[in-house]
């Protein structure tokens, strides 16, 4: 029979993810301690401007310069910063847009101008989404997928049950409970 090496190799396949999976009776392992990492800090030289940049622990960006000065614009609403011969090596905008969604910040500029605190009042890039029981089901749905596949085969030519019992036998030990509760809350009618 020509399905013979594809069973045995989908039995293989599943025998070996059993077998991983298999409960562990060790007993729990000590929590590791806590290490503190430091901040990423960037630096350079971008026309005869020195340059560190940081993140604070507020979260703030630092940035600090020699051989330039930070400044306002005339209109208060983008940072400047000038070299020693008064060129604008960059200007950052203190309001905008990203991916769709407006952003503010607000600048702090030491008195000889060579610190720059960016404080972020808005949080662009933290958009959780909502998803409805049908997307969350489909989501789940597709990451058991495999899982149904090699149930329907192994029902089907190893067990005798029938491909389509097999593969919904699969599809719930591969997808587990979140695949339970999608599929409920999707059947169900919840939003």
């Amino acid at each position: 029979m020509k399905y013979t090496k594809f069973v045995a190799t989908a039995f293989v396949a599943a025998a070996a993810t059993g077998i991983a999976a298999g409960t562990g009776y060790a007993a729990p392992a000590d929590p590791a301690p806590a290490v503190q990492q430091a901040a990423p800090t960037v630096q350079g030289t971008d026309h005869g401007v020195d340059y560190t940049v940081a993140v604070s622990n507020a979260n703030d960006i630092v940035t600090q310069v020699t051989g330039g000065q930070f400044s306002l614009d005339a209109t208060g609403k983008t940072v400047l910063l000038k070299n020693q011969a008064g060129d604008v090596v960059t200007q950052v905008p203190l309001v905008g847009a990203l991916a769709g969604k407006q952003y503010g910040l607000i600048a702090a500029i030491d008195n000889d101008g060579s610190k720059l605190t960016l404080t972020s009042v808005s949080a662009p890039l933290s958009s959780a989404q909502d998803i409805d029981s049908q997307g969350w089901f489909f989501s789940e749905l597709q990451h058991a997928a495999l899982g149904g596949v090699i149930g329907g085969i192994l029902g089907a030519f190893l067990f005798g049950i029938g491909a389509i019992p097999g593969a919904i036998i699969g599809l719930l030990i591969a997808g587990g409970q979140p695949l339970i509760d999608s599929g409920s809350a999707y059947f169900s009618g919840q939003p």
